[in-house]
């Protein structure tokens, strides 16, 4: 019942208060707290939005490289529509693309302003994470939640909580390794740390981590196609190292008065060839370039310091982030020949991509009578992007101002109404509200729904005037649009949990999510130095040294829906046998123009996930777990609408094939100190690299089963049988 959460207040606030070194003792296991609903602890079902929580020890069973590995077996979630030309995975939250998920390290967002990983490569800047030895809990909100945390919160938000500096010093030292059966597929290893503890009792603290990742080249071929090799941008992953390294500094001066400070470095690189052999793009020619160089690199920099201080009133926190990302091995394609039509620029001249991004965000939270929980914060974002086509900076800033109010009703009723309000220098304002309601029917009965809001602002470069990029493997630019406004999202849901005394749990949300202002591209623009049908009436001109025939740009005109159910069961079916299970059914749709256009993601529409535990001894334990993911889409829009040539191949083969996989796995305890996980992934090696031959105008063809390759990859193509081994050691 709702009475016991009138006291959860105080607690709350409690926890927030206690503010040692000294992490919090973890929760009951069968009353999971979360944070990132409503800005401070609560009990998962009570929590006003849809949430689910990946535990560390689930995490530690697990094989990932990065954050979409690690949330593929969660409801709501898709992370294998497309792929990346890195091989890189992308997060899709109840059938939104990618672009529309926040991630959040610790409440802090990581999303940049700008596209500075363009033509593809945007899985990059989610290729790396803290090491799993230094994450407590992953929270998942499936659903907007742009009233707590502004542009991108559309689809969902995805916070990854750390683990919180320690009274004693403990380290822990994780190293995994994945060998391929099919040795095709190239090898994996990681290697993890985390380390943290006093440097002056009970006053400064200190906690370290890092991790380095390495993965080994594919060298993939087709079956049945003849013995083709398959495309390394996505399909055949290219060599991969990723190294992160961060620190954390814990600072009580005075009681109850907690500063903090917090560094975050990563980089990945990617293996690009040569130029007469180039792997992440087509290869250069002595009259084109495309803008690449031997390896393609993203870094990101991140600082951050704030503070958390109780105060007579509640509990008050702020924090300032200063964050850089960079990609490198882009450069200035054209021909070497001719002059780059860039200023100060030459042709194969390094392209620099940054975008910095400095935040403050400040939060009160506090309660009002015995009723009453309220949030009130605000934040400032300054960014600015650089990008080596363009001779001037992109530059935007936002301030914010936001509350919510947790209202107890009746010991069995609350209600969360929020509004936050952006002003953006480029857009003007926005206002994002929302409202939910939980109830309690029984002790373990809840009910819980509301409406919420989304919106995303337009990238920094989206809104420049003028050139702003570059596409078709360096041959054409393309510009910007300064009228665009944020798109914007508005999900009605409800959902219903049971949680039994006989460990039985199981909850079922439905939810409806309207999509309108989507940018898409719009009407295009001609070129005056067109090389076919140039100073066309209304022509416009970036020089003549871009002849393609119009420039694109892009405009609001498109909207959308997703809507369908989530659901999840857990049962013991003996004292040492536990089951689980979960299944999303999404189904989504665009108009463009107002007519129906096709899907607007690459989200199957049927997808599940189910596992069986077995903790066989008191140091073992043995699970079994199969995935199914239904058929996607192989082509954006209607079957009708397909060229000829592409009809033929969606005739042949259809859209991206169904597949269930299957995964055998254990853990062993072998003292307080070491313990080891195995996993056996593709228990029964289905082969992802199948082809089909079919005819179209007289000449042969061959489409891949699993996934099809354009601009990005859709669908993907999974490894076959392989081993992960992994060894922790903590003292």
């Amino acid at each position: 019942m709702l009475l016991t959460r009138k006291t959860s207040l105080a607690v709350a606030i409690a926890s927030l208060c206690h503010l040692p070194v000294l992490a919090q003792v973890e929760s009951k296991a069968d009353e999971v707290m979360v944070v990132t609903a409503s800005g401070f602890e609560k009990k998962l079902t009570h929590a006003p939005a849809t949430i689910s929580v990946i535990s560390r020890a689930d995490l530690e069973m697990k094989r990932f490289a990065n954050l979409a590995e690690a949330l593929q077996d969660q409801e709501g979630i898709d992370v294998f529509g497309n792929t990346g030309k890195t091989g890189g995975l992308n997060i899709s939250i109840r059938g939104m693309p990618s672009e529309y998920t926040l991630i959040l390290i610790d409440g802090r967002r990581q999303n940049v302003a700008g596209n500075i990983t363009p033509n593809g490569f945007g899985e990059m800047s989610g290729g790396v994470m803290p090491p799993v030895n230094a994450i407590e809990r992953i929270e998942i909100v499936r659903g907007p939640m742009s009233t707590l945390y502004g542009s991108d919160a559309m689809g969902g938000v995805i916070n990854i909580i750390t683990r919180k500096v320690t009274d004693t010093w403990n380290t822990s030292i994780t190293q995994d390794y994945t060998w391929q059966q099919e040795r095709e597929f190239g090898d994996t290893h990681k290697t993890s740390l985390h380390t943290s503890g006093p440097l002056i009792a009970d006053t400064l603290g200190l906690a370290v981590r890092g991790s380095f990742y390495k993965r080994n080249e594919s060298n993939l071929t087709a079956q049945g196609a003849d013995g083709r090799e398959l495309d390394a941008r996505g399909q055949s992953k290219v060599d991969n190292e990723n190294y992160t390294f961060g620190t954390r500094f814990d600072y009580i001066a005075i009681e109850d008065h907690n500063l903090w400070f917090d560094m975050d470095l990563s980089r990945q690189n990617y293996d690009n060839g040569t130029p007469d052999n180039r792997k992440l793009s087509n290869n250069d020619t002595a009259t084109n370039w495309r803008g690449y160089a031997d390896e393609l690199r993203y870094e990101n920099r991140q600082f951050a310091l704030g503070h958390t201080s109780q105060v007579d009133l509640g509990v008050w926190e702020s924090s300032v982030m200063y964050n850089v990302s960079e990609t490198t091995g882009r450069t200035i394609p054209g021909n070497p020949n001719r002059p780059s039509g860039i200023p100060g620029k030459n042709v194969k001249d390094k392209r620099e991509l940054e975008t910095t991004n400095i935040v403050f965000d400040t939060k009160f939270n506090t309660t009002i009578g015995d009723d009453h929980y309220l949030t009130v914060g605000a934040q400032y974002w300054n960014a600015s992007m650089t990008d080596g086509m363009v001779s001037e900076d992109f530059e935007q800033k936002t301030w914010s101002l936001f509350a919510e109010d947790e209202w107890l009703i009746t010991d069995d009723l609350s209600l969360t109404l929020g509004g936050r309000y952006d002003h953006h220098d480029a857009f003007g304002s926005h206002f994002s509200p929302r409202a939910y309601a939980v109830y309690s029917l029984s002790p373990t009965m809840t009910v819980k729904g509301g409406v919420s809001t989304g919106y995303k602002a337009p990238q920094v470069n989206e809104l420049h005037s003028g050139i702003n990029g570059i596409t078709n493997q360096g041959t054409q630019i393309t510009i910007g649009s300064p009228d665009l406004k944020p798109e914007t999202t508005r999900t009605t849901e409800i959902g219903f949990y049971y949680n039994g005394e006989q460990g039985i749990t199981t909850n079922v949300t439905l939810f409806h999510n309207q999509f309108d202002d989507k940018i898409s591209t719009g009407t295009p623009l001609y070129n005056c130095f067109s090389s076919t049908n140039p100073n066309r009436p209304g022509c416009v001109s970036y020089g003549d040294n871009w002849t393609q025939d119009t420039f694109s740009q892009q405009t609001n005109v498109d909207e959308a829906y997703s809507r369908g159910v989530e659901f999840a069961f857990a049962m013991p079916l003996l004292d040492t046998v536990n089951f689980s299970m979960n299944y999303t059914f999404t189904e989504t749709e665009i108009k463009e123009k107002g007519k129906v256009a096709g899907e607007l993601s690459d989200t199957p529409k049927h997808k599940a996930s189910a596992k069986v535990n077995w903790a066989a001894t008191e140091q073992a334990n043995v699970w079994l777990a199969v995935n199914y993911r239904g058929e996607s889409r192989r082509f954006n829009g209607l079957v009708e609408d397909l060229t000829a040539a592409n009809k033929a191949m969606y005739d042949a083969v259809g859209d991206i094939k169904a597949y269930t996989l299957f995964d055998l796995g254990g853990a062993y305890r072998i003292n307080k100190n070491f313990s080891v996980n195995a996993t056996i992934y593709n228990l029964f090696n289905q082969d992802f690299r199948k082809f089909t031959a079919y005819e179209y105008d007289g000449d042969t063809y061959y489409a891949s089963q699993y996934s099809h390759l354009q601009q990005s990859t859709k669908g993907a193509i999974l490894e076959g049988r392989r081993l992960w081994i992994s060894a922790n050691y903590t003292f």
